[in-house]
Formats: C-alpha cells, sequence, structure tokens
C-alpha cells in the first residue's frame, strides 16, 4: 500500500473539521427568547408554594417609535408558582410564549414576609443554576410583596430594573447609605463563619392614592416608584432587623465602604444653623484585641471632607479654633453612626461587620473557644471607636459672604 499523500492528508483533515463545526445544535435564537432584568420571590397565596416573579423585557416596545403620549410599556411582568422555585420557574414557560433567559437579571428582590422566614433554601436554586449570575444583587422589600415592587417606575429610565439598578449605584457612591451584597457575596456570608450578611432595603412609595399595581400594557403615567432607605440584617439566612441610613452608613464606615456622602453638624457659634460637609475620603479599619477582660475590637476611621455650605457667617480666619471645633463635632458624629450600627446589630447577635472572622484569621485557637457560642460573645464584646477627620478645601470661598443689614 502506498503512503498516504500530504495532500490527501491536508484534505482527510479538513474533512473531519467541516464536519465537527457545521450545525449548533445548543443554539438559542434571539426571537425565541424572553431576557429576564429582575426577579422577585415571595411566599405564594397558596400554602407551602412560593411565588416567582418575573420583569421581561420587550425590545419592540424598547427601539419602536413612539407616536402619542401614551407608548407601549418596555417591560412586562409574569408570575407563576410551584413547591420550589426551580419549579415556579419551569411553570413559567406554561404562560411565556418564549423561553426566559436568565443570564441578564440585574437584581433579586425577596418580600419581608420570605426573607424573615429564611431564604436559604430560595437561593440554592440561584447557586446551583448555570444560567442566573451571581453578580445580581439582592434587595429586601420592606412591608410589600417583591411581585410589587417589580411594578415600580422611574420617570427618567424606560425600564424600571435599569432605574433600580442606576438608584443602587447612585446611593452606594454619592451617599453611603446602604449596604449591596451580590448573590455571591451573601452566599459567602451565609457560608463563612462568624459573619452574617446584609443587604440593601427598598421601599414602594406610590404617587397617587389608593393605586393599583398591574399589567397594563401601555404607560400612561407613573404610579409608583422606589427608594433606598437603608438595609437589612440577617441572623444566618433569616431577617431580623432594618438599619435606618445613620446605622447603614455606621457599619460601612467600620467596613471601610464610604466611598462620598453628606454630614451636617452644627455650626460652632449658632446652634440653629448647620456646616454641610462632604465626604471626600475615607479609610476604615478593625481589628480584634485579645485583653484579661476580654475581647475588644478596634475601629479606626479616617475621614477626609470639604465644606460643602455653611448656613451663617464664619471668619475661620479670625478664629482658628473654629476650624479644629468643625473637625471635633465631624469626629463625634462619625462615631455615633459607628456606634449606633454596633448597638443595633449586637442587639440581635449579627455580626454583620465579621469580627467572628476577622478574629478566626488572627486567632484561630481562640476562635475555636468562641466559635460555638459566639452570638452571645458578639452580644457582650466592647468596640473602641477611634476616628481621625480632616477638612481638606472649604471650595471656592474661605468665607460665607457677609450681608450687609
Amino acid at each position: 500500500m502506498e503512503p498516504m499523500g500530504t495532500r490527501t492528508k491536508i484534505g482527510l483533515i479538513a474533512l473531519l473539521m467541516v464536519v465537527m463545526l457545521t450545525g449548533c445544535w445548543s443554539r438559542r435564537e434571539l426571537e425565541t427568547l424572553d431576557f429576564i432584568t429582575a426577579v422577585g420571590l415571595d411566599h405564594a397565596a397558596e400554602e407551602g408554594k412560593i411565588q416567582v416573579t418575573v420583569q421581561m423585557a420587550k425590545p419592540f416596545a424598547i427601539t419602536g417609535s413612539v407616536q402619542s403620549s401614551v407608548q407601549e410599556k418596555p417591560f412586562h411582568v409574569m408570575t407563576a408558582t410551584g413547591y420550589t422555585v426551580f419549579e415556579a420557574v419551569r411553570n413559567l414557560n406554561s404562560i411565556s410564549p418564549r423561553r426566559p433567559f436568565w443570564a441578564h437579571a440585574r437584581f433579586i428582590v425577596f418580600g419581608e414576609d420570605m426573607a424573615r422566614d429564611g431564604l436559604q433554601e430560595a437561593l440554592d436554586f440561584f447557586d446551583r443554576d448555570g444560567e442566573p449570575r451571581r453578580t445580581s444583587y439582592i434587595l429586601m422589600a420592606q412591608g410589600v410583596k417583591a411581585s410589587d415592587l417589580l411594578q415600580a417606575e422611574f420617570s427618567q429610565e424606560p425600564m424600571p430594573s435599569e432605574g433600580i439598578s442606576e438608584l443602587l449605584q447612585g446611593t452606594r457612591l454619592a451617599q453611603s447609605t446602604v449596604a449591596a451584597m451580590t448573590v455571591n457575596e451573601f452566599l459567602q456570608a451565609l457560608e463563612g463563619e462568624g459573619i452574617d450578611p446584609i443587604t440593601v432595603r427598598v421601599e414602594l412609595i406610590p404617587l397617587e392614592e389608593d393605586f393599583a399595581i398591574g399589567g397594563d400594557v401601555l404607560r400612561d403615567e407613573v404610579k409608583a416608584k422606589t427608594r433606598m432607605t437603608g438595609s437589612a440584617i440577617f441572623k444566618d439566612d433569616r431577617l431580623v432587623a432594618w438599619m435606618n441610613r445613620p446605622q447603614t452608613r455606621g457599619y460601612l464606615w467600620v467596613t471601610g465602604q464610604v466611598r462620598s456622602g453628606i454630614i451636617n453638624i452644627n455650626e460652632p457659634e449658632t446652634a440653629d444653623a448647620y456646616v454641610s460637609l462632604e465626604i471626600v475620603g475615607s479609610r476604615g479599619s478593625f481589628k480584634p484585641q485579645l485583653t484579661k477582660d476580654g475581647i475588644k475590637i478596634l475601629v479606626q476611621v479616617e475621614v477626609h471632607v470639604n465644606i460643602g455650605e455653611m448656613q451663617q457667617y464664619i471668619d475661620i480666619r479670625k478664629d482658628p479654633g473654629l476650624w479644629v471645633s468643625i473637625e471635633r463635632r465631624l469626629t463625634q458624629v462619625v462615631k455615633n453612626e459607628i456606634m449606633a450600627a454596633v448597638t443595633k446589630a449586637q442587639l440581635f447577635g449579627a455580626d454583620i461587620f465579621g469580627f467572628g472572622a476577622e478574629i478566626n484569621r488572627r486567632h484561630p485557637k481562640e476562635w475555636r473557644r468562641l466559635r460555638e457560642n459566639w452570638e452571645e460573645e458578639f452580644k457582650r464584646l466592647t468596640v473602641e471607636v477611634e476616628v481621625k477627620a480632616r477638612i481638606k478645601r472649604v471650595g471656592l470661598v474661605i468665607n460665607r459672604t457677609p450681608i450687609r443689614k
């Protein structure tokens, strides 16, 4: 038998490659998919079942031209139930002509009732399934069902999911008053030792009395919107308490997550007037210390601010002590916010800061002694706060413009 020629070999290889590359057995045509942008989970009306609500984009409504003042909403909301999240998700196929596609979900909202009963079982689907992304944020709806929250809209954004996503980022970066966690971070906190989850609290704000949240196809006007007002504290996987804005920022000071924000303090010379200070930089950290009297957590925070506004005339050049007084008052505000957060967390035994995890990292032998009774140990540990505050700039003027009287 003659040896196979070079051209013959190349031909066989090319033929084999053509056979292997032809056809896309797992392809998904875009027109067959329904893109999910947000998910809501609640207890269903039928006992023992879970209600899954999804917000889906309508591309033809987003790209279509608007011919009148009333336009079709670029999203629609669908609901299905099941004894598990997976069953409810699969049941969406019985009411949707298109296959739900999960990779674009921006966030997952849980109703308060469901969150108080525990989220571990509901989160297993988002942990196990390959299509939903772990980078989706987890939100907690206060006082309403998650399905209601998914109907809220924004006048500036056609897609509510986009509006809530931008609202979350704006609140985090401009105010530092929400503590956001992704699905991945939430699951890591549930799995880890010495740390409990904390995530965003969202409220539904009606813009007219007795409004009805429904599935209208056409958009006439926005009837309800959302706002983010602090955070939700978890003990293990159960919602146990809410934190307001100052308490949430106290948590963020400790964990080094404060980016910006406004702090108002009383002016040194006028009790009923304020100085607004803009946070322009901060660093925060904590370190556990083992003493003969027990465990002490040392929290150290450094904050830099600019003076954004003065309500009364202050001549700082004539009295440099006023500058020091403002920094001292700022220091006290930061300490108060930190201790408010610590007190709230200790009240419910929820170590949202990860003090226990840090003890485990630095003092593993001591942690083995504490871990079994960490909730009680956390409630009674001592927290010491050190704050360094500095005013960086005063804006375009040194003093407020004096008004001649």
